[in-house]
């Protein structure tokens, strides 16, 4: 099955967040900036606070709400869990994958320790009347931030306690081209022959757009179990450098790998139509 193919079948979905609204893509569904993009009312997510204290675990509460004001209480489960959201430094750094709550009113809780101060980004990911959604705003910690440099491009990444990941594909990322990315996992050296269903998968890959934070959330197209390969499809959207998240289980725990990849500019000629994987 051709990769164009095989990413209509299987990727979930591509959400587009940032200050400038700039896109990136990798899916059958689309987000701009604080709406879903095929509703007359966009979706908001409004918090409790935006202002959290560094080092301490907190309970951070949030809603969904809809452009009436009305607060969304119907989710439908997407990789086992009715809301996906990822927390992240305006950096890139100090990642977070995590599942909140969601109670009778709507209400959305979940446990949030920001060890640095600084400007977050928290983006919630989620499906309601069959439909994709993504929504974000910001958090703040205060204290003198000091932002951590961007990791140059790298295709081995350590995902702690011996385990490595090694990223192969078969050419340049390039803007508007889709391929297939490899992730092969290895422990000590050897390749990890047990990988275990996390979310329903054997792999999940984030990518964010260094300067805005454009987000890209790619389900993998399979895995090779024997090998310890996770494979996925993805097209970027536009040039920049990118940071990838990688999670997998493999020894009783969720494990992640990061990378640093630069997407070049693509030429007209292999560039996606503007609307093939995103709505406007």
């Amino acid at each position: 099955m051709s990769v164009p193919l095989r990413l209509a079948a299987f990727v979930a979905g591509l959400a587009v967040v940032g200050a400038a609204g700039a896109a990136l893509g990798a899916a059958t569904d689309a987000t701009p900036p604080g709406g879903d993009g095929r509703s007359d009312a966009p979706l908001r997510l409004v918090a409790e606070t935006t202002t959290l204290p560094e080092g301490v675990p907190a309970t951070w509460r949030f809603r969904i709400v809809d452009g009436d004001g009305e607060t969304v209480r119907a989710f439908e489960r997407e990789q086992t869990k009715l809301v996906h959201l990822i927390v992240v430094g305006h950096d890139l750094d100090g990642f977070q994958h995590l599942h909140p709550t969601v109670a009778a009113d709507g209400t959305q809780s979940v446990a949030l320790t920001l060890d640095r101060p600084g400007t977050h980004r928290a983006i919630a990911d989620f499906v309601t009347d069959g439909q994709r959604h993504v929504v974000t705003t910001d958090l703040r910690v205060p204290g003198v931030a000091e932002p951590t440099p961007l990791p140059p491009d790298a295709t081995v990444a350590s995902a702690g306690d011996g385990y490595a990941v090694t990223l192969r594909r078969t050419a340049e990322l390039a803007a508007g081209r889709e391929q297939e990315l490899a992730f092969a996992v290895t422990h000590d050296g050897r390749p990890v022959r047990d990988l275990q269903p996390y979310l329903g998968a054997y792999g999940h890959l984030v990518a964010l757009r260094a300067g805005d934070l454009a987000y890209t959330h790619v389900h993998p197209l399979g895995a090779d179990r024997a090998a310890g390969v996770v494979t996925f499809a993805a097209a970027f959207r536009d040039a920049g450098p990118q940071r990838l998240f990688l999670q997998f289980r493999a020894g009783g725990r969720v494990r992640t790998a990061a990378f640093t990849q630069t997407v070049a500019a693509g030429h007209a000629s292999e560039r996606t139509a503007p609307d093939a994987h995103h709505h406007p």
